[in-house]
């Protein structure tokens, strides 16, 4: 009887076959179920009541191993957990204190419990222990279906940023957004098969999980107790501004016209290209998105683990689950209300949402001529790549060779402006000096002619018609350096980004002087190498400017 008693005793951290395996001990409550045990002591007739509340009495008296540990009367307030919902009662009391598997305790253990509502606790100590920085006061109490702990306190049970989304006040426009996403299936590999009726199969015990496409398509899940995020989540007030902030940017029409380059029979003869939508749903789908895109971060990624952890090195940036890169951390977190701890992170509730627009919906747009050249007009189109030796070391240089195809052409280049919002853009490109012909030496290039070039936009109005726009005219750059010359400045009356089969503006590309001018031709180049064209909203360059 000594030794049985002292195998159970040092039994730690059991395998697989105590799941469902109830060991033998001649202790007289070893002989009992775990429900018996606690029904029976009086020390816990407040945490029976609880169980017998919850319905979770039965479970206790069945075969399934068990370890619970117990919070003792007067040490907790069970008189406020009797006034919950059965169903809250069972998933944030009941099973917070009940872990599958053999759990006894014996010498210094340090383990991570995984309780039946899929909680994480620190059981630990050595001589003297607790479990969430509860101690016990009286361990490792047999029963036939598992094992006790007496806790002198209850272990605080803290929602998950899925579960808290559900439940926190002054969210609902959050929490609306969220769960419009949700989807409850049946798991059927979970699920105990019942007997088919009419046809159908039935479940005897059915086991239900709740997915959110929002959370997949924000690379953030909430819901998964092993991860650890830090959620911003705005109050009514907030999300309502920072939606009206936005969504102008998202100006959509019903029908947007576009030229279709890539089949144009000449250089100033296109074929249209439309596409329909419903422009109120994209609109207010894309500011939504916008706002969700920017809300959570990831704990454990360089960018961020001094967002919660204040030994880690501070950084200038904070990276989103989406992979926004924001430059403004202390402004941005710095307008936190209140920071309430999760399960699996933190929530931040925030009365306001200080992103930058660059930072996150309306970034810069880079188009390289290696993939957005529309079309080349009078002239052939070489891709160039060359790497350069520079004071920061080697540069990969990729641009577009555009040459006349004769002494008396001029190559004109269409380039496709992908991703324009209705916003107002500072219009850049970047020219690239003649390494191809001249080498990449400062005395070969002080050879170089530069261009003198006219840049076009065609793009849909407001109203749904094409339209034209001269931007700079006799625009210069420098041959010697790689040089990024201002096209000119616009404002998109509608909105371009997702409306895809290649409906965007375009943006011409023209040798000003003509082909018999010799005094031009003398001091300028026909040829352009272009590297890429940049679309930089104008609020950055204003931000850049103040700075």
């Amino acid at each position: 009887m000594t030794i049985a008693a002292a195998v159970l005793t040092a039994t730690s951290c059991s395998d697989f076959n105590d799941y469902n395996t109830a060991p033998t001990d001649v202790v007289s409550s070893a002989n009992q179920t775990l429900w018996e045990n606690i029904s029976q002591n009086s020390d816990l007739s407040d945490f029976a009541a609880l169980i017998k509340k919850a319905g979770f009495d039965d479970e206790l008296q069945a075969s399934h191993y068990y370890t619970v540990w117990a919070p003792k009367n007067g040490t907790y307030d069970a008189s406020t957990l009797m006034q919950k919902n059965d169903d809250v009662l069972l998933k944030e009391f009941i099973k917070n204190h009940i872990a599958d598997y053999n759990h006894t305790i014996s010498g210094t253990i340090d383990e991570r419990i995984h309780t039946l509502n899929e909680k994480s606790y620190d059981f630990v100590g050595d001589g003297t222990y607790t479990f969430d920085n509860v101690a016990l006061d009286q361990t490792n109490l047999p029963s036939s279906n598992g094992v006790m702990h007496v806790l002198n306190g209850m272990a605080t049970f803290y929602p998950n940023l899925y579960e808290y989304l559900g439940d926190a006040e002054g969210i609902d426009s959050l929490r609306s957004y969220f769960k419009k996403y949700e989807l409850t299936t049946l798991d059927e590999s979970r699920s105990v098969v019942g007997p088919t009726v009419n046809g159908k199969q039935t479940y005897i015990d059915s086991v239900m999980v709740t997915t959110n496409e929002m959370t997949k398509q924000i690379r953030a899940y909430l819901e998964k107790e092993d991860s650890s995020y830090t959620m911003m989540m705005p109050s009514d007030a907030a999300w309502i501004a920072a939606y009206n902030r936005i969504k102008p940017y998202f100006r959509y029409i019903a029908t947007t016209k576009a030229q279709d380059i890539k089949n144009a029979t000449s250089a100033t003869v296109a074929p249209d290209i439309t596409v329909t939508v419903n422009p109120t749903y994209m609109a207010d789908s894309l500011a939504k998105l916008s706002i969700a895109n920017n809300l959570v971060f990831n704990n454990n990624l360089r960018y961020n683990r001094w967002v919660e952890d204040a030994q880690a090195i501070n950084t200038d940036t904070i990276l989103t689950t989406r992979g926004s890169l924001l430059a403004n951390p202390q402004e941005y977190l710095g307008a936190t209300r209140e920071k309430v701890k999760m399960s699996n992170g933190f929530a931040r509730l925030v009365d306001s949402l200080a992103v930058r627009s660059w930072d996150a919906w309306n970034p810069q747009i880079y188009l390289s001529s290696a993939y957005y050249l529309g079309h080349v007009w009078t002239g052939t189109s070489t891709l160039q790549i060359r790497t350069l030796s520079t004071e920061r070391g080697d540069t990969l240089i990729v641009y577009r060779h555009v040459q006349p195809t004769s002494n008396y052409s001029k190559p004109e280049v269409d380039m496709l402006l992908d991703g324009v919002l209705s916003t107002s853009y500072n219009i850049y490109a970047v020219l690239v000096p003649p390494y191809d012909e001249l080498g990449s030496t400062i005395d070969s290039l002080s050879q170089a002619k530069p261009n003198q070039l006219d840049f076009t936009l065609s793009y849909c109005n407001a109203n749904g018609a094409l339209a034209t726009q001269k931007l700079n005219q006799m625009v210069v750059n420098d041959p010697t350096v790689i040089d990024t010359v201002l096209v000119g400045t616009f404002t998109f009356p509608v909105c371009y980004k997702h409306l895809g089969n290649n409906v965007m503006p375009n943006l011409k590309i023209t040798t000003h002087f003509g082909v018999f001018d010799k005094t031009a031709m003398a001091t300028y180049t026909r040829d352009i190498r272009l590297g890429e064209i940049i679309m930089k909203p104008v609020e950055l360059d204003q931000f850049e400017a103040n700075k």
